[in-house]
């Protein structure tokens, strides 16, 4: 049931669970075609099972920052970003094993610029503030 959630909750945004999963171990580039780092793992919805944010490992040091799925595109073992890499390289640090609470995705989706009306922050509505609201992918 939770497959048919995401896929359904997917569907608007052109980007599903199965797409997410393919960025993994990908190379994230920016639109410009500069490297970001590479995607190590997909956090998805704890509710409905649909992604909602790509982990990235920049650099050597292996700093995780958190990319938002539907503005991300894999093809051809490569991920392009639609952002530039200093918005991803400028994200605050994630724990990916950790997931995240409502308040640490909203400050992510203020942090991209993405309207705090709709979509993502929308869905975080109600949800408990102590629980994670996007959890590792299983």
């Amino acid at each position: 049931m939770a497959e048919d959630a995401a896929a359904t909750s997917a569907a608007g945004s052109g980007f599903d669970l199965a797409d997410a999963r393919e960025c993994v171990g990908a190379r994230l580039k920016e639109v410009g075609g500069g490297n970001v780092g590479r995607v190590t793992g997909v956090l998805v919805d704890s509710a409905d099972g649909s992604p909602t944010w790509l982990i990235v490992k920049l650099g050597r040091i292996g700093r995780r920052a958190a990319l938002p799925a539907r503005y991300a595109a894999g093809a051809a073992g490569g991920a392009w970003a639609a952002f530039p890499r200093s918005w991803i390289r400028g994200a605050a640090e994630i724990d990916p094993d950790a997931g995240l609470t409502p308040a640490q995705e909203r400050q992510l989706i203020a942090h991209y610029g993405i309207p705090l009306e709709g979509g993502r922050a929308a869905a975080l509505s109600g949800r408990d503030p102590d629980e994670p609201s996007s959890i590792p992918d299983a």
